[in-house]
């Protein structure tokens, strides 16, 4: 079941402030995701080629995805690191790792 959100981001666009801070803002799109945890044999096999994949992300369809970098759940940054897409139904899964600065 399809019951959580997550914000997919995208279009970043960076802007500073009359001190110089950097201020990067998204373009956001919500969409319904079903969380997992990665399985074992994926986190190991990721982290031999210095990936960390930490959550995936099941989306109801690939339609919903648009080969967006960021994905925003329950407060917290992931980097989309790979996008499966499963046949039988017609649907993907984001496999992310959380991001080490959350911002």
């Amino acid at each position: 079941m399809y019951d959580s959100t997550a914000i997919l981001k995208s279009n970043p666009v960076t802007t500073y402030d009359t001190a110089g801070n950097e201020s990067i803002t998204y373009t956001d799109r919500k969409v319904f995701v079903q969380p997992r945890s990665v399985r074992r044999a994926e986190f190991y096999s990721a982290a031999q080629t210095g990936l960390h994949p930490t959550i995936s992300f099941d989306l109801t369809f690939r339609g919903d995805y648009n080969g967006e970098r960021l994905i925003e759940w329950n407060g917290k940054l992931y980097n989309v690191i790979r996008a499966d897409w499963n046949a039988q139904r017609d649907g993907l899964s984001l496999v992310c790792e959380e991001r080490v600065n959350n911002g």
